[in-house]
């Protein structure tokens, strides 16, 4: 409670301000909580002008950043052993994926003056592990996660649905980029489906990503640009193969195999990058290649889906929800065409029959 105007105000109807403020006569340089009126005070906290510098410190947990989120390592910490532990118990088959992304956000948060925004662009087929990936990353590097008010995602069916607005769609993403970076230079831009967007919208992103960039007013250099698309997967997918064939193992593949297919692949195919500024100035920094799953990574997938839902799943159960995937390309039929995609959904189902099935002999 704290008196206002010989009133006394619930905190509910205070407000917060880090400015400094006139208060009974006596000017604060501290953040307090100051009301929607004209005179206030906390009759708790008297801070005298000579007093300030000693009680700072103990009065740091009422500053603004205690009580919202703010641009800052406390709600921006980076935590990369979390990402590293995350990759390696929940990320399956993307050796890959897992090292040159950790390497290229410890790089990218370490250095003290980066030259350009990071830009990564993730290839592969649905159900690969983009997305999971994304996720992962904004966990580990964002306090309040996917909550985040500098987490931002982009989906191209949902904010890009007609070939016609281009234009619009490039306005509007100039000026919220630009918002969102005046508000923190560490905000994360995550463009998911880019393979929906429309053809030349994602040119306007060119300024963001550049080297040296000269914008009023704002410093894209710190910030995050993520990349999700199909494109490429499946030119990957018999690229593997045929290293397979050649002897070559999954675990031995390294990213100069794929990379340069992929920035080919993304360039040439319709979609947001087709013909596009954006790789055609060499802008993105890491193309990286999800590897098509195999039955071995599915049965993982698999087993998590169940243990979600707090079921130990039995063999029988595994190979009957494995009766769902589809394996290509012939005739050897390695790789499962959609990953791990709607495995949730039929473990789901699954659980279901198998608890009615008990049910029914009880």
């Amino acid at each position: 409670m704290i008196s206002c105007q010989g009133r006394k105000i619930p905190s509910s109807e205070t407000e917060l301000t880090e400015n400094a403020l006139e208060c009974k006569g006596h000017k604060t340089a501290v953040s307090l909580l100051c009301l929607n009126c004209g005179e206030c005070f906390i009759p708790l906290i008297p801070v005298a002008v000579g007093g300030i510098a000693s009680g700072l410190a103990g009065l740091g947990y009422m500053s603004w950043c205690s009580f919202k989120e703010c641009c800052t390592n406390q709600y921006i910490p980076a935590d990369f052993t979390l990402l590293d532990t995350t990759l390696k118990t929940k990320l399956y088959g993307q050796h890959l994926a897992h090292e040159t992304v950790l390497h290229a956000l410890k790089g990218h948060f370490e250095d003290t003056n980066p030259k350009k925004a990071l830009a990564m662009s993730f290839h592969g087929l649905p159900g690969s592990g983009k997305n999971y990936m994304a996720n992962f990353i904004v966990d580990a590097l964002y306090k309040n996660g996917a909550n985040s008010s500098y987490v931002h995602f982009y989906k191209g069916r949902l904010h890009f649905p007609a070939d016609g607005n281009i234009a619009e769609y490039q306005r509007n993403l100039r000026d919220e980029i630009t918002k969102y970076l005046q508000v923190c230079k560490r905000s994360i831009f995550i463009f998911d489906e880019v393979d929906k967007i429309p053809e030349g919208t994602l040119n306007i992103l060119v300024p963001f990503l550049d080297y040296n960039p000269k914008l009023q007013n704002i410093d894209p250099t710190e910030a995050i640009f993520i990349f999700l698309s199909n494109t490429g997967g499946s030119a990957m997918a018999q690229h593997l193969l045929q290293l397979w064939q050649a002897g070559k193992k999954r675990d031995e593949t390294t990213l100069a195999d794929f990379e340069s297919l992929l920035a080919i692949g993304a360039f040439n195919e319709k979609g947001g990058f087709h013909k596009s500024d954006t790789i055609e100035t060499s802008l993105i920094d890491h193309y990286v290649p999800f590897l098509p799953l195999e039955e071995i990574h599915v049965e993982k997938c698999i087993i998590d889906a169940f243990l979600k839902r707090g079921v130990t799943p039995s063999n029988e159960m595994i190979q009957e929800t494995m009766t769902h995937v589809t394996f290509g390309p012939s005739p050897h039929k390695l790789y499962s065409n959609a990953g791990c995609k709607r495995l949730d959904q039929k473990a789901s189902a699954i659980k279901q029959k198998f608890s009615s099935r008990r049910n029914s002999k009880l």
